[in-house]
């Protein structure tokens, strides 16, 4: 996954997941569905696919593009109210750092605090900006 835009954003992959749905249940494409709509209307998404472990086929991922603290925080935003509405949701959320693949896993039971630090701490030293502002609590 490519961690930066063409324009200097900062990318981060989004994969929703439920251990109550399979991946094909209609109730789940329903609950993701949402989820990719509410952050279409906040930030720069794109769909792509990655090739999925242990098959030939791809496992379809949404990746949003944070080019400044304002996306970041509505991207959060979007994160925590979808969570919350399902405590057995989770989210993995990956970028790239230098070279190596990171990711951190957001679940229904609270977005934690340093794991959205992370993300904005890897964001910030992407697009150049000074420490964004993560005023951010356990949800």
């Amino acid at each position: 996954m490519s961690s930066s835009g063409s324009d200097g954003t900062f990318e981060v992959a989004v994969e929703p997941r439920n251990d109550e749905y399979h991946s094909d249940d209609d109730r789940w494409r329903d609950q993701v569905a949402t989820l990719y709509s509410e952050l279409h209307e906040q930030v720069d998404t794109a769909r792509r696919g990655h090739p999925a472990e242990g098959s030939k086929g791809t496992v379809d991922q949404l990746v949003v593009a944070l080019g400044s603290a304002g996306a970041f925080s509505a991207a959060v935003g979007c994160f925590r109210a979808w969570l919350r509405r399902d405590r057995s949701r989770r989210l993995d959320v990956r970028w790239e750092e230098n070279g190596v693949e990171r990711f951190v896993t957001l679940t229904g039971d609270a977005v934690d605090v340093e794991s959205v630090r992370m993300v904005a701490r890897a964001a910030a030293r992407r697009v150049g900006e000074p420490t964004w502002p993560v005023s951010t609590e356990p949800s």
